[in-house]
């Protein structure tokens, strides 16, 4: 079960407020399926139905979350104006299975969340608790 205490979520949350209409994406990371840091990236396409990061600026925030001794537990995203699930295009983007994957959806009075573990192009919900540390 991936956990995330509600500061850490609030980061996300806010992330994705600031980005509308378009998508607002990210990195978590931590140790054990905890979270310990959010990683905002900047959408470098903006766009209410994809994000895009140049290699160069995911391979930095890679190497920082390795120097600060950390593992990425999942990539979040934003859906502004559709369900927390994967798309078709999310899951051909994602590459790594050990990766988790994070949908904040914005389609709804209160933001919605969900986690997945995607493998071979299918995904499968994946425990995600909010809540204290």
């Amino acid at each position: 079960m991936v956990r995330i205490d509600q500061r850490l979520y609030q980061q996300m949350v806010d992330h994705g407020y600031t980005c509308l209409p378009n998508e607002a994406c990210g990195l978590i990371s931590g140790h054990d399926e905890k979270v310990e840091q959010i990683w905002p990236l900047v959408n470098e396409r903006p766009s209410p139905h994809r994000f895009f990061v140049s290699k160069t600026i995911v391979s930095s925030t890679l190497d920082a979350i390795e120097q600060s001794g950390q593992q990425v537990l999942a990539v979040y995203h934003t859906h502004p104006g559709t369900a927390p699930v994967p798309s078709s295009y999310d899951l051909q983007s994602h590459q790594d299975s050990t990766v988790k994957m994070v949908i904040i959806s914005y389609k709804f009075h209160s933001p919605r969340s969900a986690c997945y573990s995607i493998l071979d192009g299918r995904y499968v919900k994946h425990p995600f608790h909010i809540g204290e540390r």
